[in-house]
């Protein structure tokens, strides 16, 4: 059991282990506020409390984009994903969480990426609805400053957004090797884009 005084340093620490975080938050219910706040709360912890937290938990988890039912409190709009674990010598979210943005910023987003891109890009350029309940977007699949910890997160929870992934300069090779073995006719042809 994590004891009072690990567990206050921990929640206040910007670069806690989320797994620490976690085991404080399921043994220390009292702390579910102050860990849904920590910034390295990831999307299945802050989900969890938002369940099964204390009322200042669940509002914390809200305030974080999460309810009760699960899904991101703003369905449908871009949600803050957390920072999840470290990969090397990188923060998960290169230190720097993802920034919410509107959805409005993240359509013009889309609109400036989709005029910057060649005429000549095959079907490839119809972009979806994000349906996927953590809130990823075309936008963030398609930045080349989005981290590859996120991307992953990306090509496994939002299967819709794959093809922007296999687009993005900043996909590592073993998740483009990944997507060529899918067998997708349009992620085949983003890849062949790439050169």
């Amino acid at each position: 059991m994590v004891d009072y005084d690990a567990a206050v340093a921990a929640v206040q620490d910007p670069n806690a282990d989320p797994v620490l975080l976690a085991k404080i938050a399921y043994e220390n219910p009292d702390f579910g506020a102050n860990v849904a706040a920590n910034d390295r709360a990831y999307p299945g912890l802050l989900r969890w409390i938002a369940e099964f937290g204390d009322d200042r938990a669940k509002e914390q988890a809200r305030l974080r984009g999460y309810v009760a039912d699960g899904t991101p409190a703003n369905h449908g709009e871009d949600v803050t994903e957390p920072v999840v674990a470290e990969q090397a010598a990188q923060p998960a979210q290169t230190a720097q969480a993802v920034q919410p943005e509107s959805q409005q910023a993240a359509e013009s987003q889309q609109a400036a990426f989709a005029q910057a891109q060649p005429q000549q890009q095959p079907a490839v350029a119809q972009q979806p609805v994000a349906t996927n309940q953590y809130g990823f977007t075309v936008a963030q699949a398609l930045d080349p400053n989005t981290d590859q910890i996120t991307i992953a997160q990306i090509a496994q929870y939002a299967p819709e957004l794959r093809v922007y992934l296999a687009q993005n300069p900043n996909t590592y090779p073993e998740l483009l090797n990944w997507l060529a073995q899918l067998n997708d006719p349009q992620i085949n042809a983003a890849l062949a884009q790439r050169g």
